[in-house]
């Protein structure tokens, strides 16, 4: 997705394409160590939130949100360090999205 077509999308919903990002990474990892999956597409996941969290910073009208947002990639940072369990990653993702939005 270009720079463009996602600033043009309000912040609750880049928050929610995040937030799908983080139930499908949870699911993909999910799947693969269970065997549902021969394939591991975490890091896909991981990639492509962290590079909408990035483009969520850089958009003109979420700059005062940039260090809010910086520590939700930080939740998810822990969550692959299994710092924290599935069910806290996405309680925490789906409190930052209704409290924002």
């Amino acid at each position: 997705m270009s720079n463009e077509t996602w600033y043009s999308l309000g912040i609750k919903e880049q928050l929610s394409n995040i937030h799908g990002e983080v139930v499908r990474l949870i699911r993909a990892r999910n799947n693969y160590r269970s065997g549902k999956s021969s394939s591991d597409h975490t890091e896909t996941y991981l990639n492509k939130i962290h590079d909408l969290i990035e483009m969520t910073c850089n958009d003109p009208k979420n700059v005062r949100r940039k260090p809010e947002l910086l520590d939700e990639e930080s939740e998810i940072k822990r969550w692959v360090a299994e710092e924290v369990d599935d069910g806290y990653i996405l309680h925490y993702w789906e409190q930052y999205t209704n409290a924002i939005s």
